[in-house]
């Protein structure tokens, strides 16, 4: 007998991408270091050995894909399994990452017309 497997629908806002990079999270008592997992225009998914509550505010520093530039973001820690974080970006911090992605694409469209 073969088992039904049902697949759930994906309830995110956005597409996320794949991303291995340093991570610095700023609280409101420390500094750390974190590893980003995948990375959207709404949220971050990471790796940190640190207790950041849910509901918590912090401030995440990353290089996004495709850019020479880090960016600075603020964000709320909306849920937590042991030391992974899904972090929400606030609306504000959303609109950076979108002209962050947006500046990274028209840089390489540029370099490959030339």
């Amino acid at each position: 007998m073969f088992l039904k497997r049902r697949f759930k629908t994906d309830r995110r806002r956005g597409r996320r991408q794949l991303l291995n990079t340093s991570v610095r999270v700023f609280t409101e008592a420390a500094c750390m270091e974190a590893i980003g997992i995948n990375v959207s225009e709404h949220g971050m998914r990471l790796f940190a050995v640190a207790n950041l509550p849910v509901h918590s505010q912090v401030q995440i520093e990353f290089l996004p894909p495709q850019s020479k530039q880090r960016l600075r973001v603020s964000g709320t820690v909306r849920n937590r399994a042991l030391y992974l974080y899904g972090i929400e970006f606030s609306p504000d911090s959303e609109d950076q990452i979108s002209a962050s992605r947006e500046s990274a694409n028209t840089t390489t469209q540029q370099r490959l017309s030339r």
